[in-house]
């Protein structure tokens, strides 16, 4: 549980899912209210149809995207408050994981160490925005997905942490636009205050702290 290995994609439908989930994520294809059709990321990537529909299929799962008939898959809008109600979802999911963490006495050294070294990593990837935006926010959105993932399987709460899973994609899909290298200071402090509060046991502290820096006063417009 302690690997510093980002996970390996393990068939050809879970690379297919990594390459659109990146095409979707830094927008330079497969923007909001567009489709993604199976024939052309099955000719782009040499792969036959089966696995881009076994991936496009995932994304559904996760409310990335949606399958139309004859159509393809019509990459879906979420509108500001969509996007507050699902952080808001993601902050109470937080939360359930964090009072299973701390009254069940779950997190080790062990735990905090991975954790630590994943903050590290944090402060390490202002040199990747000072080169380029586009990849700065996409090493933020590995890391995020590696240091939350870790704290909602260290819960033992399966269903909740799948349900995290797709709360965090939906929501990185609108916010992941919102950071940049002037955030990384305070998210370097909000992180380092989980793994803090959880080892302590201050569930109020956890309750307190919930926003992120980069949801505060923005929001992204697809249109822009």
């Amino acid at each position: 549980m302690a690997s510093d290995d980002f996970p390996i994609a393990q068939s050809i439908t879970e690379e297919v899912v990594r390459y659109l989930r990146r095409q979707l994520l830094v927008r330079k294809r497969f923007r909001p209210g567009e489709f993604i059709r199976e024939n052309e990321v099955a000719a782009e990537l040499n792969v036959s149809r089966s696995p881009v529909r076994e991936a496009l299929k995932t994304l559904e799962s996760y409310g990335i995207v949606k399958t139309l008939p004859r159509r393809g898959a019509l990459v879906l809008q979420y509108s500001d408050a969509d996007v507050w109600e699902i952080y808001n979802v993601r902050v109470l999911l937080d939360m359930q994981v964090y009072e299973q963490i701390v009254k069940n006495h779950l997190m080790t050294d062990e735990h905090c160490e991975y954790l630590n070294r994943c903050i590290d990593r944090y402060g390490e990837i202002r040199s990747v925005f000072e080169k380029s935006l586009e990849e700065g926010q996409l090493e933020f959105f590995d890391l995020e997905c590696r240091f939350h993932f870790y704290i909602h399987k260290i819960s033992g709460l399966k269903w909740t942490a799948e349900l995290l899973k797709k709360t965090y994609s939906r929501l990185f899909q609108y916010m992941i636009h919102n950071v940049g290298p002037e955030d990384l200071d305070s998210i370097l402090t909000f992180h380092r205050n989980i793994v803090e509060n959880l080892k302590s046991g201050n569930l109020a502290a956890l309750q307190e702290d919930r926003i992120e820096s980069y949801m505060v006063g923005k929001a992204y417009r697809p249109d822009e």
